[in-house]
């Protein structure tokens, strides 16, 4: 039988704390799953099908909306440890004890929580277009759901630089974004202003990130160079496997 991949999976569904949690789960079966958390705003069908397909090829990938994001039920926690609470309440309800997790943007910052409260969980971690807590430029105060008004324009202006390559990249991903055509995920912009009043609170879900010297297991990071290496100060240099940046937000701040 054909193994499932990014365009073809079915979204799937598991009650846990309340929450009915919209995911995906696809790739080779037996090994450790990699857990993938996504940025501000992002629903399943935002993940790039060239970076799923790819770990889908040699390990188990598993996809999760946040609490009150696209398919899944309930209000978006306001807070990075509150996210990182629904997360754990999802793997359980998956029956996930032991686990990689990628992080990009506001996922890097659940990553590290998540590895900070449950080191028996999490075996490895990788950190894309993030950074710790008090990292340059991670406040985000003007941070609104508005912004999807022009989704296009955030994703072009947050994740890819403005070099012809950098366009070049982000007309490419946007490309493979609609590779997945049918059973899409609900609209984040649905969701959100169905329930105004979560909006306010999205200024506030950034201030509680932890200092990554509390993770304690190996991490690689793929980030902005700020954030690399202010995380690389906090955290003990055998615990870092270095990888030269490859997130598209390098020179910027990422918007989580």
């Amino acid at each position: 039988m054909p193994q499932d991949t990014h365009e073809t999976t079915p979204t799937q569904f598991a009650e846990a704390g309340g929450v009915r949690f919209a995911y995906r789960r696809f790739g080779r079966r037996g090994g450790t799953p990699l857990l993938l958390l996504g940025y501000f705003t992002a629903n399943l069908d935002r993940w790039d099908p060239k970076v799923t397909n790819g770990f889908a090829a040699e390990r188990e990938v598993i996809l999760v909306d946040y609490p009150g994001i696209g398919g899944s039920s309930g209000e978006t926690p306001s807070t990075v440890a509150a996210l990182t609470k629904a997360c754990v309440e999802f793997c359980g309800a998956l029956g996930l004890t032991r686990f990689d997790v990628l992080g990009f943007s506001l996922g890097g910052m659940i990553a590290q929580q998540l590895a900070a409260d449950h080191p028996e969980m999490v075996r490895r971690i990788i950190l894309t277009g993030t950074g710790p807590r008090g990292g340059e430029g991670m406040v985000f105060e003007e941070l609104s759901a508005d912004e999807l008004d022009d989704e296009v324009g955030l994703i072009m202006n947050a994740f890819f630089t403005q070099s012809e390559p950098g366009k070049t990249a982000g007309r490419a991903y946007l490309e493979r974004l609609k590779l997945r055509a049918d059973n899409p995920d609900a609209p984040v912009r649905q969701v959100r202003r169905s329930q105004p009043a979560r909006r306010s609170k999205l200024r506030q879900r950034f201030r509680s990130c932890l200092p990554t010297a509390a993770i304690r297991l190996p991490m690689a990071l793929s980030t902005a160079s700020t954030a690399r290496e202010q995380t690389s100060r906090e955290q003990p240099s055998s615990a870092l496997p270095g990888w030269q940046s490859a997130c598209s937000c390098s020179g910027k701040s990422c918007p989580g």
